[in-house]
């Protein structure tokens, strides 16, 4: 996984179901500012495995619409109408997979008025939002989302922060550190991390650093880390990894023959990137340089 997402179960056996998943995934993005995941078609059991299964267990967010599939009549003549095999599955391995995990996953549920209620889906509390048109879903759907602006990757989060300014030499510069978040009920005993910082921000020191690895880009400088030196980090714990210092006015200075406010914003707009790997999920986050100085103010 590289970045976090909102996984979207919505049927697709209709034009206007299809349509609306795509929506759906449209609003998690333009309400929330995180990805949508919606497998519009997933043909095999390699397809179901890579995808589908692999994404309920990585997303920090699950919305699910039950459409209609017709009609049942069951021995005592009672009649029952059913909702997509596929969604009631995608929701029975969502549950059980973030049960087994021991980690909250927030869910938003539509169901068709005519849909009734059976399977895991009736002992799960999904408190499902009954609609009768796909008009009625787009509706409702941005109010229920104003929460889920700050949902974070499977209990771990990458942070970068900065600190605000000192003077070395006449120059601005700010100590920068990486921290990881264990909201999880395990300890997380291994882990992998790598840092790319433009070059040009550390050029305020003529240092060589630990960790640091070769770059196919000259413009930035690449750093790895594991969890050697460094120990585990036990549940509900949070702990820094890697810190440096870099200079701000170094960075401007590059830009020789610039327009000061144009060499400013240049430097301003380039990022700060961070990737860990923790049992086989990656986490990834990256902050601008003008990010990391307001965060700091």
């Amino acid at each position: 996984m590289t970045e976090k997402f909102i996984f979207v179960s919505c049927g697709q056996y209709t034009e206007p179901e299809k349509a609306l998943g795509k929506s759906i995934a449209e609003m998690v993005k333009s309400h929330t500012g995180i990805d949508a995941f919606f497998a519009e078609e997933v043909q095999d059991l390699n397809g179901l495995d890579s995808n589908i299964l692999s994404a309920l267990r990585d997303a920090v967010g699950f919305i699910t619409v039950l459409h209609p599939r017709g009609t049942i009549t069951r021995p005592d003549g009672s009649q029952h109408v059913r909702a997509s095999v596929w969604i009631e599955q995608e929701i029975a391995i969502a549950t059980y997979i973030h049960r087994t995990e021991k980690r909250p996953l927030p869910i938003i549920a539509f169901i068709h008025q005519s849909v009734g209620r059976e399977g895991l889906r009736d002992l799960v509390h999904l408190n499902p939002i009954r609609f009768s048109s796909e008009a009625e879903v787009l509706e409702e759907l941005p109010a229920r989302l104003l929460s889920w602006a700050g949902l974070k990757v499977g209990g771990v989060e990458v942070l970068v922060k900065s600190d605000p300014f000192q003077i070395q030499q006449g120059h601005r510069t700010r100590h920068l550190q990486v921290e990881l978040v264990n909201e999880t009920n395990g300890r997380i005993d291994e882990y992998t991390g790598r840092i790319r910082i433009p070059t040009a921000l550390l050029k305020h020191w003529n240092t060589s650093y630990l960790g640091e690895e070769s770059s196919p880009d000259a413009r930035l400088r690449s750093f790895r880390f594991t969890e050697e030196g460094r120990g585990m980090i036990p549940p509900h714990s949070k702990r820094v990894l890697w810190t440096t210092q870099y200079c701000i006015d170094c960075a401007v200075g590059q830009f020789t023959g610039e327009l000061p406010i144009i060499a400013a914003t240049v430097v301003d707009e380039s990022a700060i990137e961070v990737q860990m790997w923790i049992a086989g999920r990656e986490y990834k986050t990256s902050k601008t340089i003008k990010e990391l100085s307001q965060q700091a103010s």
